[in-house]
């Protein structure tokens, strides 16, 4: 029986073609964000979060090797062999001001609180560092269409385009997804500034079943990314400073050992 990513990888065959011809030259969410945090842990003495790193840990274990980082995830059966915690991200286990970069994958769309999410970013975060955030946009076909239906319906799409039943398709609720939230945060008396936030292009990977409908998603894509629509493209880039305003009150939970 095939694992995911080697369907994955079948799907994808279909229109590599499509993908080579129209996207080459695109920079593509992951690729952007990691160029991101290569930038960042470029300071020495850099510590890094991966908030939200996944079952696998593929952006803790790439990094490993270039600064000292930690993912954490509410996953359990993280990986042993780099540095993983299982956790809540409204509630790190960490002091204040213990990272000098906090980075995020397709995390936010899941948040409840993201607010509370943010603070507690805030809180371990040393002055001066900075939150990259890589997240779906609310207002793309995709997110419109998985916040327009039930779980069950993830589930179903999953399993019957990527032949997996094991897949993680976590609830979304996208209450951080669109430039206006991270606006407001910036705003709102966080500390925080905005270094960048943008629309980032995509193919689209969910209609590689059809070529028909492949085609007309690069289309679209086309036509969104001419007219400079930011808040319709299919993921936003957010690159966030902290700044200090102040002497800020340390929180309850900031005692637990530093990485």
């Amino acid at each position: 029986m095939q694992s995911l990513s080697e369907h994955y990888e079948v799907l994808m065959a279909k229109v590599e073609d499509l993908i080579a011809r129209f996207y080459s030259q695109v920079p593509i969410g992951l690729g952007a964000l990691e160029k991101e945090i290569q930038g960042a842990i470029r300071r020495p003495g850099s510590i890094a979060l991966d908030a939200g790193c996944g079952v696998n840990a593929p952006l803790t274990r790439k990094f490993e090797a270039d600064t000292r980082i930690v993912g954490i995830d509410l996953c359990s059966g993280l990986p042993s062999d780099v540095h993983t915690v299982t956790g809540d991200l409204s509630m790190l286990p960490f002091r204040d001001g213990t990272f000098s970069v906090i980075f995020s994958r397709s995390v936010f769309e899941h948040l409840e609180k993201p607010e509370i999410v943010f603070k507690e970013f805030y809180r371990v975060l040393q002055p001066g560092g900075v939150c990259l955030v890589l997240t779906p946009n609310r207002f793309d076909y995709s997110s419109v269409v998985a916040s327009l239906t039930p779980q069950w319906f993830h589930r179903w799409f999953v399993g019957k385009v990527y032949h997996s039943a094991s897949y993680d398709t976590f609830p979304t609720v996208y209450r951080a997804n669109t430039p206006g939230f991270f606006r407001g945060i910036a705003r709102n008396g966080m500390a925080w500034k905005i270094r960048r936030l943008t629309g980032l292009r995509h193919y689209p990977a969910n209609l590689a079943f059809s070529r028909l409908l492949f085609r007309i998603g690069i289309l679209y894509d086309w036509l969104i990314a001419r007219a400079g629509f930011t808040a319709l493209q299919p993921s936003l880039l957010v690159v966030m400073e902290r700044r200090e305003l102040g002497r800020q009150r340390c929180s309850s939970h900031s005692c637990a050992t530093r990485p």
